[in-house]
């Protein structure tokens, strides 16, 4: 699946009102076009927020969803609204790779009681070595996902730039956590598991730089 993630700099003191206005006012008629898969605002910077959308219509959708910005009535009065809450704005193009949950998956799983209650969002941001990709990747879906999983950290979404759009070597990543007593537990096993500690040292072996920052999910956000 295509998606669309649109990291946002908010003006000063205005995060919360801006993720509010984007569930009232964008999210209504943007939907025509995509599915909302996630929007939160950071943990650690008071005016920094992030929206991730899934394309209904993958791949060949990708031209025709501009036409909410450019000819749609509501998409053009969202844009001069959002005017008055953003600083800094851009889109940045990428797919699911294999194993990551699409909206669909998603919604499925909430009926089980995943991606329902959570706190906050790990977002974990990993340059891989060149032609080492696959195998990275290929590693994380059979040791990594299934320990976090069962730590009670699921996997909410990874992804890689869409054809050519970025770094062909970077990896994004998108957990859930209930809150930060989840968290500190999640810390506390893996300083006890082996199998983490070996994960690690593969992973190591792998990358170049990895780095990670906290969300808080919004209210009208398919993952919370």
């Amino acid at each position: 699946m295509i998606y669309l993630h649109e990291p946002i700099i908010v003006k000063p003191g205005m995060v919360d009102e801006y993720v509010w206005a984007v569930g009232r006012y964008c999210v209504p008629g943007w939907t025509k076009y995509v599915s909302v898969a996630g929007a939160f605002k950071s943990f650690g910077h008071y005016n920094e927020a992030i929206f991730v959308w899934e394309y209904l219509a993958g791949v060949e959708g990708i031209d025709t969803c501009g036409a909410y910005a450019l000819t749609d009535r509501e998409g053009m009065a969202w844009q001069r609204l959002a005017e008055k809450y953003r600083e800094n704005w851009h889109s940045q193009w990428v797919e699911g790779v294999s194993f990551s949950p699409t909206v669909a998956t998603i919604k499925e799983r909430q009926k089980k009681g995943d991606f329902v209650g959570n706190s906050i969002y790990y977002w974990e941001l990993t340059r891989v070595l060149p032609g080492k990709v696959d195998e990275y990747l290929e590693a994380m879906e059979k040791e990594l996902v299934p320990m976090e999983e069962k730590r009670g950290m699921k996997l909410a979404g990874c992804y890689r730039w869409f054809s050519g759009c970025g770094e062909p070597n970077e990896i994004r990543s998108f957990w859930s956590l209930k809150n930060w007593a989840h968290w500190g537990k999640i810390l506390e096993e893996r300083a006890r598991d082996r199998s983490f500690q070996r994960w690690t040292e593969k992973a190591v072996s792998l990358r170049t730089e990895c780095s990670y920052t906290f969300w808080v999910p919004a209210e009208w956000s398919l993952l919370k």
